[in-house]
């Protein structure tokens, strides 16, 4: 008889998580989260273990490695108490499919208590690849949130009808897949599972041009490190040298657009290649008023497009697609990227990361990008 793994949403309410981030004189506590609202939908294992994780790719969030980790933690709605349960970490060489990802460090824990649960590494351990997969092994009858922000690649299930598997072989596992409705998994989670991880940065998350205020904020449920001036502008920070840009691809230059990337492993991984993205320039004289503090720069704006969304100019996209604009001169230490977008369009001015030439920032909306310079 063929299997099917079962769950059940038990329910759906409004209640807080903890981000947990914290401030401490020599070293920055980051959050890896990829959850968004307030709102929850319980989870929950049956028959066998199940390993539920998430995956974090580092380099759209300017993150230096190698990189210590030191935190795990899960939203536990019911626990199964004196149950060990195994807490993992993976690093994953080229993102997509985890299934190639090796085992960075393992402890076992027990879970007694509802409520956040966080595992503490002591020594922290080194992260080298460019994403990380961190989740626990659940015993069966172990109840968990996830969010409610729409069907997502960003959780993965894995398990072994009627036994275990081996921890330390994703390949394993009998069955193993995103809890996007898809085979062989079949489960569409429809969000993602609330498990974060936490990074021991030593200020290495971003390298300011300037020496800017460190405020740390949230955007659609993901933790930002945003370096600002003593203004309070946005300002660029400097990217990891060793960040590579393979994924990015730039537009064509048919309509003007060939200084402009976006990051193929987006539409891939995130969206499963069910949108596309375009791009033509406009005369940027017809564009808004450039946001105060910040002076436009150049004669044209990248008017970007997104297919098989539903109004992705006004309605927020569920995963952003990092673009990246090639920027030379005397601009190229202080560019800041814009989106224009909403009705009407106004500037938004983004978080901004250079890698070289290369100012990049995550969209969550379609529309007009331009770079600005603080005044």
């Amino acid at each position: 008889m063929q299997f099917v793994k079962r769950f059940v949403v038990l329910s759906m309410m409004l209640c807080g998580i903890v981000i947990l981030t914290s401030t401490p004189a020599q070293a920055e506590s980051y959050t890896l989260t990829n959850n968004s609202g307030t709102a929850n939908a319980v989870f929950f294992i049956i028959d066998e273990p199940s390993l539920v994780m998430n995956g974090f790719d580092l380099q759209p969030r300017g993150i230096s490695r190698p990189v210590q980790l030191d935190r795990v933690s899960i939203d536990v709605v019911t626990p199964i108490p004196d149950v060990p349960i195994e807490v993992v970490v993976y690093q994953d060489p080229d993102g997509g499919d985890p299934i190639n990802s090796s085992l960075v460090g393992r402890q076992t824990v027990n879970i007694n208590q509802a409520g956040l649960f966080t595992a503490v590494f002591d020594p922290p351990l080194q992260i080298t690849d460019p994403v990380v997969w961190v989740g626990f092994y659940l015993p069966p009858g172990f109840e968990f949130n996830a969010d409610r922000s729409g069907t997502s690649v960003l959780t993965y299930w894995g398990w072994t009808p009627n036994s275990t598997f081996d921890l330390n072989n994703l390949r394993s596992a009998q069955v193993f897949g995103p809890g996007d409705g898809s085979a062989p998994v079949n489960i569409d989670m429809n969000g993602v599972a609330r498990i974060t991880a936490g990074l021991i940065t030593d200020g290495t998350v971003v390298s300011p041009t300037a020496a800017p205020d460190q405020t740390v904020t949230t955007r659609g449920g993901r933790v930002d490190t945003i370096a600002r001036d003593s203004q309070g502008r946005i300002i660029q920070v400097q990217g990891d040298s060793n960040t590579s840009l393979a994924p990015m691809r730039a537009y064509s230059n048919t309509w003007g657009c060939g200084a402009l990337y976006y990051d193929t492993a987006n539409i891939r991984v995130n969206y499963r290649n069910s949108v596309a993205v375009g791009c033509k320039t406009n005369d940027a004289s017809y564009s808004p008023a450039s946001p105060e503090g910040y002076t436009r720069r150049g004669n044209v704006t990248y008017d970007v497009t997104v297919f098989g969304l539903n109004s992705p100019g006004t309605v927020r996209m569920t995963y952003p697609i990092t673009h990246c604009l090639r920027v030379t001169g005397a601009d190229q230490n202080r560019a800041v990227l814009g989106l224009a977008y909403g009705a009407p369009h106004e500037w938004e001015i983004l978080p901004t990361v250079r890698f070289g030439e290369l100012i990049c920032a995550e969209l969550y909306y379609a529309g007009p990008v331009a770079y600005f310079v603080p005044n």
